[in-house]
């Protein structure tokens, strides 16, 4: 195509509101097709290349899933493998923690109780002899008898 036949197609169109010839002619098609010809065959090469580069990335990214399924069935038969180790250690650990708590309530049931029996003791004493007291008033026949504290 001429360089004139190219300015052709983009000469200027008259002013607005004015009569005149339509500024872009219509291209033929034929012609737009040889125009692009060239530009579409110097392209084929790169083409081709995309396609070789896109079938060789398909391959490797197939076998690259293929290889991790095979790691990930590898992992979760580890895993289910391991398992029933893993439940058995998590259940001594728990047990381990329960005695612990059963042996720290346990001193501090034993604390408790020595505190109490202590104190019973200090109180069974008091209240014998307020008791004793009350039975001799009785027996004497007085009516000031000690009270319980």
């Amino acid at each position: 195509m001429a360089l004139s036949d190219l300015l052709q197609r983009l000469r200027p169109a008259g002013a607005p509101g004015a009569a005149a010839p339509v500024a872009v002619p219509a291209e033929e098609e034929d012609a737009a097709a040889a125009e692009l010809a060239p530009v579409f065959a110097a392209l084929e090469p790169v083409v081709a290349e995309c396609e070789a580069i896109r079938s060789s990335v398909q391959q490797t990214v197939s076998d690259e899933l293929a290889q991790a399924r095979r790691d990930a069935e590898a992992m979760v038969a580890d895993a289910l493998s391991r398992a029933p180790a893993e439940r058995a250690a998590a259940a001594a650990r728990i047990h381990r923690s329960g005695d612990a708590a059963a042996d720290a309530l346990r001193a501090q049931a034993d604390t408790t109780a020595a505190r109490l029996r202590a104190e019973g003791g200090r109180r069974l004493a008091e209240l014998t002899d307020l008791v004793m007291a009350n039975l001799r008033a009785g027996l004497a026949g007085a009516d000031d008898r000690p009270k319980v504290p």
